[in-house]
């Protein structure tokens, strides 16, 4: 009976459209594997993606670490933070340990500012500068008191002594007479435009400079009455400048056998061709003919020992001998110069001449003497005649800079 039944349920359902079972179900192991490569490239795809936006993205670059870790501690709200706000890791400073609102690209200082003074016991003269400057703006203001300022003004009580100067990009502003304006610009050329108030002179400045910035013309002519006024010529081995009223002042260097041949002239006024011829071990000659003075004078420079400074070895202590034949004043000076370190230099002078004369100077902290323009410092020097009635005088000369 069994058979029969089994025989009759075959034949039926192969004349019926009976749908096909469905297939057995697959392995777990089979479908953890095919999810986890699904994952696993959408995975990737999404960290590409987000590397691409977050290179293209400005705010970002002021992040630093994993996706993960910046987002983590933007906030225990878990948001990202707003477009350029910077990551708060300790109390003052960004994530990467920079001061909040410095981030890598302006890290660099902004601008300078450069004080200096210098008084003189012998004329009671003082001399102050202020120099500040940016990236698209300087100031510079100079006052000089004294007998020897007011005897070497020609001009107006004030006009020669008192100066200032102030630059905002391409406009520039000199005391409170003289304005220049740019009214041409161009990657190799432009034209200023000027104006002095004072005497009402107008004045065109043409400036032109070549390709690799190796030659550069620069000229300043005045259109009521016409003349030109200002002159500069720079090249690889020279200049040439023009002053009206002052002359013709040129500068030329032409290395030759080891050395550099120099040639500096004033017309009208002296002029001087020297040569500097430098040996490995640091000693250096350089012989001077100059005239109308009629002088001839063989400078001999020799270290006596070195200090490292950094990965450069630089003289401790060395003299420096230069007699002079002819001219007005003939005989020999001797220096003795000596740096114990970067902060504090010492030089001790002889001058043998007609008037004899000795001097000493100390020079404290990053002064001009020390190497460093732009730090605070100090220059004590006294000069004292060693024959006559001269009494001894001494200068004094301080400097600071800050950077902001």
């Amino acid at each position: 009976m069994s058979a029969a039944a089994d025989d009759l349920v075959r034949r039926v359902a192969a004349f019926l459209p009976v749908p096909p079972l469905p297939p057995p179900p697959q392995k777990p192991q089979q479908l953890s594997g095919v999810a986890a490569a699904v994952l696993d490239a959408g995975g990737r795809l999404g960290r590409a993606v987000g590397d691409v936006f977050r290179r293209l993205r400005i705010d970002d670059t002021f992040y630093s670490g994993a996706p993960e870790q910046r987002w983590g501690n933007a906030g225990k709200n878990g948001r990202r933070p707003a477009a350029g706000a910077p990551l708060a890791g300790k109390e003052g400073t960004t994530s990467g340990g920079a001061p909040l609102g410095a981030s890598g690209r302006f890290a660099r200082s902004q601008g300078s500012m450069n004080l200096s003074a210098t008084y003189d016991s012998r004329t009671n003269d003082v001399e102050s500068s202020v120099v500040a400057r940016g990236d698209l703006w300087r100031a510079e203001a100079s006052h000089s008191s004294g007998a020897g300022a007011s005897a070497s003004a020609p001009r107006g009580a004030g006009d020669g002594t008192n100066m200032f100067l102030v630059q905002l990009g391409p406009v520039l502003f000199v005391r409170d007479t003289t304005l220049l304006f740019p009214v041409h610009l161009s990657k190799r050329h432009l034209i200023w435009y000027g104006f002095e108030r004072k005497n009402g002179v107008h004045s065109v400045c043409p400036a032109y400079w070549s390709a690799h910035k190796r030659w550069f013309f620069m000229s300043m002519l005045c259109l009521n009455p016409f003349a030109c006024s200002f002159m500069d010529m720079q090249f690889p081995n020279g200049q040439l400048r023009y002053v009206a009223g002052d002359g013709f002042t040129t500068r030329a260097f032409l290395p030759v056998g080891g050395g550099v041949l120099q040639a500096h002239g004033k017309f009208p006024g002296e002029k001087r061709i020297s040569f500097s011829f430098k040996n490995r071990s640091g000693s250096s000659v350089v012989p001077m003919v100059q005239w109308p003075d009629k002088s001839l004078s063989l400078g001999f420079v020799q270290p006596l020992s070195w200090r490292r400074s950094g990965l450069m070895l630089q003289p401790a202590t060395q003299i420096s001998i230069c007699p002079t034949i002819g001219g007005r004043h003939p005989g020999v000076c001797t220096e003795l110069i000596h740096s114990v370190n970067e902060n504090v230099g010492v030089i001790y002078g002889y001058s043998h001449t007609a008037s004899p004369s000795a001097h000493a100077s100390l020079s404290i902290g990053r002064s001009k003497l020390n190497g460093g323009v732009a730090r605070s410092g100090i220059v004590f020097r006294v000069d004292a005649p060693l024959h006559g009635f001269d009494r001894p005088w001494f200068s004094v000369q301080m400097s600071s800079g800050i950077e902001f």
